[in-house]
């Protein structure tokens, strides 16, 4: 083996809170450029790996990780895999991991600081600067935002306005006073994924599943059936005092096309998908208790309802 080999694989830890920008900000360091061969981890919250599809980068150096949050299985699933995809393949140039947006980057952190074939270049943690003072106080997501915030080494903020940036780098900075902090303008692309190149990576074969961590929930749907915007819209919008994120690709009612949902932060978008499955593959994650399930319950009748 060259020098090369044995030199530790830096890792960088991309986190942040659910709908925060971590897709694209990856999609943007892969089209700055990486390490050859670098190999990318994503974990998704929910057995359909949505945050996966949409990764510009090749598909056999992309690792997809679902069904949870990927420091419940610290011991486990990531690092097993990992050590893995080490043993049969070369050695990366920078291994790079997207974690879900109720993890716990520091406890991701920990592997790369616990093996001696890695080394911990950087955290990154994304902020919706529009919605950060509402999940720094909220009773329920208030502790995971503050240690996403914590173990950060780069705070990366976007959809703040020009004119709060200094007080909101003065109120961040409470949170953890060592890390660096970067300010996008109000807005930013990161409000907008960025589209995949390349054929869209399968997804889990699983269908209307739910996974349950702490107070969060998250179900997913697949399936041939189309599904009518303006219903789908009036059900987010009616429970998204318990739904934080939802995301995936949808078949339109009255319509061929296949397009792209994303919803966080009290934003609905949809946009037309590239490149996308010839399916319905939807994503949804929020606080568990009786409103979530009335959700549950109504948007899944949607889609059974749907041609």
């Amino acid at each position: 083996m060259t020098t090369t080999e044995y030199a530790p694989i830096p890792v960088t830890v991309i986190g942040g809170f659910l709908g925060t920008g971590k897709t694209t900000y990856l999609n943007r360091l892969i089209q700055g450029g990486l390490p050859p061969d670098a190999l990318i981890i994503v974990n998704d919250f929910g057995d359909i790996n949505i945050d996966a599809a949409l990764i510009d980068y090749q598909d056999d150096n992309v690792m997809q990780l679902s069904n949870g949050c990927i420091c419940c299985t610290l011991g486990g699933t990531l690092a097993e895999q990992l050590a893995q995809a080490l043993r049969i393949r070369a050695a990366p140039g920078a291994i790079l991991i997207e974690a879900s947006g109720v993890a716990d980057p520091a406890r991701i952190a920990d592997i790369a600081r616990l093996s001696r074939r890695l080394r911990l270049a950087e955290v990154v943690c994304l902020i919706d600067g529009s919605q950060a003072r509402r999940h720094a106080t909220d009773p329920l997501v208030g502790d995971a935002w503050r240690a996403q915030v914590l173990a950060a080494d780069t705070l990366q903020v976007n959809r703040l306005a020009p004119g709060d940036k200094h007080e909101f780098e003065q109120w961040l900075s409470d949170f953890n006073p060592r890390a660096r902090i970067v300010c996008e303008a109000e807005e930013a692309p990161v409000d907008i994924p960025v589209q995949p190149s390349l054929s869209p990576r399968p997804a889990s074969p699983a269908s209307n599943r739910t996974v349950s961590h702490g107070h969060w929930h998250t179900f997913s749907l697949s399936g041939q059936g189309r599904v009518d915007r303006a219903r789908l819209a009036a059900l987010i919008e009616a429970y998204q005092d318990v739904l934080f994120r939802a995301k995936g690709f949808m078949l339109a009612a009255g319509t061929d096309d296949i397009e792209l949902l994303q919803f966080s932060g009290g934003r609905l978008h949809w946009q037309p998908a590239l490149r996308p499955p010839r399916e319905t593959r939807l994503v949804f994650i929020g606080i568990a208790g009786e409103r979530f399930s009335a959700f549950e319950q109504a948007v899944k009748a949607l889609l059974k309802s749907s041609p």
